[in-house]
Order: structure tokens, then C-alpha cells, then sequence
């Protein structure tokens, strides 16, 4: 099997508005982001908090393909309890296969800095 993930087609926005996204621009890698190894949940969070920081939004799927987090909704979880302003919003997301699945988006709100 390669590393690399086709781009799903389609993206569909589920949030009440139909809204339907473009593909992402480049083919996802399976484990890009430094340390994916440690499986700690402490470092689980840090990934995922830098990865929200640094870029738009995350999904369920992209939290296990590139950042080693197999329950990224556990990780979001505790990051709320932390402080951070979250949003999760649900949308299908093609897996590398092409099959669709309702998986959560993940968004740090502007200001939502934690403690």
C-alpha cells in the first residue's frame, strides 16, 4: 500500500446549508507531522492544537491519517475543557478509497485561546 492518500473528490459541508467544498489541493501523506510516535495523550493534544493553530480546520480523518490520533473527538474534547473554543461541524469526507463518511470538522475559533 502507498503513503500516499488519493484526494477525495467532492467534500459536502454538512452544516445545515448544503454548502459543497472543493478536493483538497494536495494528496494527503499518512503521518507528516514531527513525533507522530508518541502516542501519549498529552502529545495527542499538543498535535492537534498546533495543527488547528497553523491551518484552518481538521477532520477526523485528517487527525488520523497525519497526525497519528486515532479519536481526535476525545482529544478536541479535552482541549474545550482546557479553555480552547472548538466548533465541530459534521460533514462527509471521502476516505482514501473514495468511500464517504460523516465525519466531525474541527475549527479554533478566533480568541479561543485556552488557560
Amino acid at each position: 500500500m502507498s503513503d500516499e492518500l488519493k484526494a477525495p473528490a467532492v467534500i459536502v459541508q454538512i452544516n445545515g446549508e448544503g454548502t459543497t467544498q472543493s478536493a483538497f489541493d494536495k494528496p494527503l501523506q499518512y503521518n507528516t507531522f514531527p513525533d507522530v510516535g508518541d502516542l501519549s495523550t498529552e502529545a495527542q493534544r499538543a498535535r492537534i492544537l498546533d495543527y488547528l493553530q497553523n491551518h484552518r480546520s481538521l477532520t477526523t480523518l485528517e487527525a488520523r491519517h497525519l497526525l497519528n490520533v486515532m479519536h481526535p473527538a476525545a482529544r478536541v474534547m479535552e482541549l474545550r475543557k482546557r479553555g480552547y473554543d472548538i466548533v465541530t461541524n459534521r460533514r462527509e469526507d471521502a476516505d482514501s478509497q473514495g468511500r464517504l463518511h460523516r465525519v466531525g470538522e474541527y475549527v479554533l475559533m478566533p480568541g479561543g485561546c485556552g488557560e
